[in-house]
């Protein structure tokens, strides 16, 4: 035990020796991904919460009901701030869609009007989407292009259909007035259509808003690659050290957990000192998360704490992957490969809706998906029998791994 205490006391120095040059790599580390995530919520994910889909309108509408209805929408109905129509050539439609101009284009047929008029409403409007766009946001969009297009010519057949009827009872005095009811009241049909559905967001993913989600996501896969920076701990040990250490009644234990307790401590002011840039740009105002609202500096560093388990077991891991593989390169190149991996299946950079229901169900069973499971719990400030026991037992076993390849390393000689 003494001497398991000694070989842990000397690991503890030759962390504090590189723990200088740890701390300026994590800050650089720590900059370089905020302003990744800056780049992607400000001018991604969230910029499309501010962003119009543009549909490109192909054909003669300025003359007929359509046109009508198109210029309603884009002066009266909400939508105008979600969807911007714009009429042009198809020529022009097409160059500003393949420069990714429009989201959308559709194509009004010559003789809608007149197959409205006859009744066979066999000339549909076309809409024209890229295979590439065909996400929700697609497929959204073609749906009110299918129902605009059939409420209007629905509506222009009603409107006809009125005209010939009062036409042929012979009550052409009530002729315009009639029209003119009849279209403000299909007008008012449209546009009150709003008060039919209360809208509830639920957040991203489990609840969280996009910025508290990645804000969890970040600080995993930080601590997740800290292992490549921390190779020289490991990678620079000859390789009788661990026979020689047996031999004066260091066992395979002994050697790991001191080894492993450093490292865990060495994560943990990694861990601080990021806490620190988060508390300190939550304070200048540069970003805000909408679950801690009124206790942001509070809650940051219970969830700081919280995430120490997970530090933990990260280290487990990196310290068994650093067991398998000899040398700088091959090392660091498994941290990054399993790093990146790991984090992608089980939701890191997108959430894990994005992925088939079996690469849903593997990403969530992975060391990776347990400390996200755990990590949104925290965020929330919940707390989770099933993560947390998930995060223990990897740990517990990664760490038995560890042992086990140490024994073989030091029969192997």
């Amino acid at each position: 035990m003494k001497k398991g205490y000694a070989y842990f006391c000397v690991q503890m120095k030759r962390g504090r020796k590189v723990l200088p040059r740890h701390l300026l790599v994590n800050l650089l580390v720590c900059v370089c991904m905020g302003v990744l995530a800056f780049l992607f919520l400000e001018r991604g994910i969230l910029s499309e919460g501010r962003q119009k889909y543009r549909i490109g309108i192909v054909g003669n509408v300025t003359d007929t009901y359509l046109g009508f209805g198109i210029s309603a929408l884009q002066s009266l109905d909400d939508s105008r701030y979600v969807i911007d129509l714009v009429e042009m050539s198809g020529k022009e439609a097409e160059q500003a869609f393949h420069r990714g101009e429009l989201n959308g284009i559709a194509y009004v047929p010559d003789g809608l009007v007149a197959a409205v008029e006859s009744g066979a409403n066999d000339k549909p409007i076309t809409y024209v989407v890229s295979e590439g766009q065909k996400g929700i946001a697609s497929i959204v969009m073609q749906e009110i292009v299918d129902v605009a297009s059939d409420l209007v010519t629905r509506s222009q057949s009603a409107i006809f259909a009125m005209q010939e009827i009062l036409v042929a009872h012979d009550r052409r005095d009530i002729l315009l007035k009639a029209t003119e009811d009849l279209n403000l009241y299909l007008i008012e049909l449209v546009l009150s259509r709003s008060g039919l559905c209360e809208v509830e967001e639920l957040g991203m993913a489990d609840g969280l808003s996009v910025i508290t989600y990645y804000l969890g996501s970040i600080l995993l896969l930080f601590l997740l690659l800290c292992g490549i920076n921390n190779c020289l701990l490991f990678t620079r040990r000859a390789r009788e050290l661990p026979g020689f250490l047996a031999a004066k009644g260091i066992g395979c234990l002994g050697q790991t957990m001191g080894e492993y307790l450093a490292y865990v401590f060495l994560l943990g002011i990694c861990l601080l000192e990021v806490l620190g840039v988060l508390a300190l740009a939550m304070g200048k105002g540069v970003f805000s998360v909408p679950e801690w609202r009124h206790q942001e500096t509070e809650a940051l560093w219970r969830f700081g704490m919280s995430m120490l388990p997970v530090a933990a077991m990260f280290g487990a891991m990196q310290f068994l992957l650093y067991e398998l593989v000899e040398g700088v390169v091959g090392s660091m190149l498994l941290q990054f490969v399993c790093g990146i991996s790991m984090g992608y299946l089980s939701g890191f950079f997108y959430p894990q809706g994005f992925f088939p229901d079996t690469i849903q169900h593997i990403g969530r069973l992975l060391p990776t998906g347990v400390a996200l499971g755990y990590t949104h719990s925290s965020l929330l400030g919940e707390f989770s029998w099933a993560a947390t026991g998930g995060v223990v037992l990897y740990g517990a076993a990664f760490l038995a791994l560890a042992v086990a390849a140490r024994s073989y390393r030091i029969r192997r000689g």
